[in-house]
C-alpha cells in the first residue's frame, strides 16, 4: 500500500472550502429574497394600475329597469403599457351567476366579498399566468329579479411585470456579487497580512542552529496561536531537559569510567610483566574486580538514564501487585543475606497492593535498596523491608541496622556518584539512592531518610500515592 503524499491543505484553502459553500448558501438566500421582493414591489405598482381600470368599469356598469348595463370605458384599457404586449380579459357577473359581457371561462376567486375595493391575487387563464382583479358592486335597483350585484372580474397577463422585477433582481444581484466578491478579496488580504507573522516565526525557527533550544517568542503572533507557541515552548523545554540529562550523562561516563579504564590497563601492563604465576593470579583477580566494580558502575549509570523523568524512558505502566514485586526482590538477596550471615525480612499488612507503574524500574527501585541496606549491614546485622498501606497512601520502608548517614549528609547522597569517606564500601557507584529518588519521583512519590531501629542504622521511606 503506497503512502498518502498528498499534501495538507493549507488555512488559506481549509478557509476557502468552508466559506465558498456559505457565500453560495448566502447568495441563494438572498437571491430569492431580492426576486421576491422585486416582484412584490412591481406588484405593488402595477395594481394601483389594475384596481383603478376595474373600479372604472365598476363605476360604468349600473342597472334601469331591471336590466344590468355594463359599459367598458377605453380609459380603463389606456391605463395599461401600450409597449409591452400584454393580454387583458375580463368578465362581468350577474347575481344569478350568468355573465352579462366578457369572456365565460373567467371566474372570480372564491369567498369574495363585497367590500368595495378588489381583491388581488395571483391565477392562471387559458395557460397564460394572469394577475387577477375581482370586486363586487351592489346595484341600486328594485326592479331587479335575481338581485342587486354584480361581480366584475379583470385579469392582465404578468409579462411585463416579470421582466420589470428581473430587471430590478439582476440589478441588485450584481450589486450583491460585487458585494461578496470585494468582502472575499478583503478576507485574502487580512489572511495574508495576519499569517505574515506566523510566517516570520516559522523563517525564524527554520534559520536556527540544532542545539538552539530557547523558547520561541510570544510576541506578534495572533491570540488564536498563543496556546499552540506556549505548547512548543512546553515541548522545546522538555527537550531541552532531555539533551541536558544526556550531556550529563556522557559527562558522567566520561569521567566516571576513564578512571576504571586506567586502572584496568596498569594491571594489564603490570600482568605481563610478571613471571611468578602466584602474582599474575592475584593480578588477574584484581582485574576480575576492577571488571565487576566497573560493569556495576555502568549498570547503574544505564539505570538512572532510564529513571531520570526528563528523559521520557519510563512511561510504560502497567497493573501490578506492588506486594508480589517487593516480595519476590527481597527474595533475590536472601542468599546474598545468608552469605553475608545478615538477616533479611519482609513484612506487610495487606496481601494484595494493586499499583500502576513501570514493574522494571519499580524492581530496579527496590533491589538498589536491599542491595544498598545489605552493603552497608555488617555480618550478624539485620536488614527489615516494610509495605503497609494507610488509605491511598502506600509506604515502604528498607531499614538496616548499620553505620547510618549522618542528617547533615542526608540529602548529599541523593546526588550522582557521591560516597560518604570512611563508609569501608568500594564496590559502590554512589548510584544507588539517586537510583531510587528518580523512580520515586516518577511515580509521584517522595524519599526521606530517617534514624533507624532503637537510633542505629538508617530507614529510607517511600511514600507512594494509591489508585
Amino acid at each position: 500500500m503506497r503512502p498518502d503524499t498528498t499534501a495538507p491543505a493549507s488555512l488559506r484553502q481549509r478557509l476557502a472550502w468552508w466559506m465558498i459553500p456559505a457565500w453560495a448558501v448566502i447568495l441563494t438566500v438572498t437571491a430569492v429574497w431580492s426576486y421576491k421582493s422585486a416582484m412584490s414591489a412591481v406588484n405593488h405598482a402595477y395594481d394601483r394600475s389594475l384596481t383603478t381600470a376595474i373600479k372604472a368599469i365598476a363605476e360604468n356598469t349600473h342597472a334601469t329597469e331591471g336590466r344590468v348595463i355594463a359599459d367598458i370605458p377605453y380609459s380603463a384599457m389606456d391605463l395599461f403599457d401600450d409597449e409591452v404586449q400584454e393580454r387583458i380579459f375580463y368578465a362581468i357577473i350577474g347575481a344569478d351567476g350568468k355573465l352579462l359581457t366578457g369572456y365565460e371561462d373567467l371566474v372570480p376567486p372564491p369567498l369574495l366579498r363585497l367590500s368595495g375595493e378588489p381583491a388581488m391575487t395571483d391565477s392562471r387563464f387559458r395557460d397564460h399566468d394572469v394577475r387577477l382583479a375581482a370586486m363586487k358592486k351592489r346595484l341600486f335597483d328594485p326592479e331587479l329579479e335575481h338581485g342587486d350585484t354584480v361581480t366584475i372580474v379583470f385579469a392582465e397577463t404578468i409579462e411585463a411585470r416579470t421582466h420589470l422585477a428581473l430587471q430590478l433582481f439582476f440589478g441588485g444581484l450584481r450589486w450583491q456579487i460585487l458585494l461578496i466578491v470585494s468582502c472575499g478579496i478583503l478576507i485574502v488580504f487580512a489572511l495574508s497580512r495576519t499569517f505574515r507573522p506566523l510566517l516570520a516565526l516559522c523563517e525564524s525557527i527554520r534559520k536556527r542552529d540544532a542545539e538552539d533550544l530557547t523558547p520561541v517568542p510570544e510576541g506578534g503572533v495572533p491570540s488564536e496561536v498563543l496556546p499552540l507557541i506556549a505548547a512548543i515552548n512546553v515541548h522545546i523545554g522538555r527537550l531541552g531537559r532531555m539533551l541536558e540529562a544526556r550531556r550529563r550523562f556522557l559527562a558522567d561516563a566520561a569521567h566516571q569510567i576513564r578512571t576504571p579504564l586506567a586502572v584496568l590497563g596498569a594491571q594489564a601492563e603490570y600482568g605481563e610483566r610478571q613471571a611468578d604465576p602466584e602474582e599474575m593470579r592475584q593480578t588477574l583477580s584484581s582485574m576480575r574486580s576492577s571488571i565487576r566494580s566497573t560493569k556495576h558502575m555502568a549498570n547503574q549509570m544505564l539505570t538512572l538514564a532510564r529513571a531520570e523523568q526528563v528523559n521520557g524512558l519510563i512511561q510504560e505502566h502497567s497493573r501490578i501487585d506492588l506486594v508480589e514485586l517487593v516480595r519476590e526482590v527481597t527474595g533475590d538477596f536472601a542468599l546474598l543475606a545468608l552469605d553475608r550471615q545478615i538477616e533479611l525480612a519482609f513484612e506487610t499488612d495487606t496481601p494484595r497492593i494493586d499499583f500502576d507503574g513501570s514493574p522494571v524500574m519499580l524492581r530496579e527501585m527496590v533491589s538498589n535498596l536491599v542491595d544498598n541496606a545489605l552493603r552497608y549491614t555488617p555480618a550478624g546485622g539485620h536488614v527489615t523491608v516494610m509495605l503497609r498501606r494507610d488509605g491511598d497512601n502506600i509506604g515502604l520502608r528498607v531499614c538496616d541496622d548499620g553505620p547510618g548517614i549522618a542528617p547533615g549528609e542526608r540529602e548529599a547522597v541523593f546526588k550522582r556518584f557521591y560516597r560518604i569517606l570512611g563508609s569501608g564500601n568500594s564496590e559502590g557507584s554512589g548510584l544507588g539512592l539517586s537510583i531510587v529518588r528518580e523512580v520515586c519521583l516518577a511515580h509521584g512519590g517522595s524519599i526521606r531518610l530517617d534514624d533507624g531501629p532503637s537510633g542505629r542504622g538508617l530507614c529510607v521511606e517511600l511514600l507512594l500515592k494509591a489508585d
